[in-house]
């Protein structure tokens, strides 16, 4: 049996805001607690505003949670400033939305793939490093790589930018990937290949991956397991085959109604009406209380638990 190679417990986010002269906070990721075995791609799946990405850059070490602990090969991550340590971020890397806000404009893509294989002692030979380079870009397609290893970044277009992106965290051979909605802001046509690229590196490197993303479809192609988020939340986590065939949380069932591989009648037995709830200091309860289809008057008062529902899933609802 795999291992664990990331153990998140009880993690709470909070950032601090002010309304009308009264401070509160915006609960991104609340009391969030899973488990990420080796070499396994553990999707986080929800709407616009449910804590994904803030999550993702917590594990990253990119913000800094309240609470809560952070394993990481069995060291404790959590509580400590990471971003200067070159031999974590050797461990982990994370893959940015945007490829455009990755690079900076005013370097080669040469220059921005060389620097942390220098930084972080991939070879000592420039040479050597070159080659590595080239030979990886071949080997993912982009080419001529020479070509491209002397461009600026706003002389490819975001599909070959992304792809490099990914590469260049893969070329320091890191144990665990955050992909935080890497295909989301590119073209249809091209995002298929983005996701194989990931898929086909992650396996080569047998490195776990945290994949973030809105879109179920993507999430149900490239990750073993599944957890659904809600406004800082753990709704349902399952396999990627159990959300999208018998989802149970009436929260994954709506997500699975924007599904294009599902039915007219599915999608509108599982339709939901009405907005998010807040993230600022939200009313007790279950979140999701105010648009659940079954909700009862204890959803509003208790917040239910995440419980086994048996073959290795999970769901926090009090009438599942």
């Amino acid at each position: 049996m795999a291992r664990n190679i990331l153990e998140v417990k009880n993690l709470v986010k909070y950032f601090p805001v002010r309304k009308f002269g009264k401070k509160q906070f915006v609960k991104a990721v609340d009391n969030l607690s899973f488990s990420i075995r080796d070499g396994e791609i553990f999707g986080v799946l929800g709407e616009s505003g449910c804590g994904k990405s803030t999550l993702g850059r917590v594990i990253n070490r990119l913000e800094q949670e309240q609470s809560g602990t952070i394993e990481l090969l069995g060291e404790t991550i959590s509580g400590k400033e990471y971003r200067k340590d070159r031999e974590f971020r050797r461990k982990m890397q994370m893959v940015f939305q945007n490829p455009y806000d990755s690079f900076d404009p005013r370097v080669m893509i040469y220059k921005s793939i060389d620097l942390p294989m220098k930084i972080n002692g991939i070879d000592s030979s420039p040479e050597n490093r070159l080659a590595k380079m080239i030979e990886t870009m071949n080997h993912a397609k982009l080419t001529p790589a020479e070509g491209l290893l002397t461009r600026y970044p706003h002389e490819l277009s975001g599909g070959q930018l992304q792809r490099i992106s990914i590469l260049r965290s893969v070329l320091l051979n890191p144990k665990f990937i955050v992909a935080d909605e890497c295909v989301s802001m590119l073209d249809v046509s091209v995002r298929a290949g983005v996701l194989n690229l990931l898929l086909s590196t992650q396996k080569e490197l047998g490195s776990a991956m945290l994949f973030i993303t809105h879109d179920i479809s993507v999430a149900t192609y490239i990750c073993g397991r599944i957890m659904v988020l809600y406004a800082g939340k753990i709704m349902e986590i399952a396999s990627g085959e159990d959300i999208l065939r018998s989802p149970l949380h009436p929260y994954s069932r709506a997500l699975v109604s924007y599904s294009p591989t599902i039915t007219r009648e599915e999608k509108q037995r599982y339709r939901i009406s009405g907005e998010v709830v807040t993230p600022i200091d939200p009313p007790p309860g279950c979140r999701f209380a105010s648009r659940c289809p079954i909700v009862q008057k204890k959803c509003a008062v208790e917040e239910p638990t995440l419980r086994p529902m048996g073959n290795n899933r999970q769901v926090a609802c009090h009438y599942v």
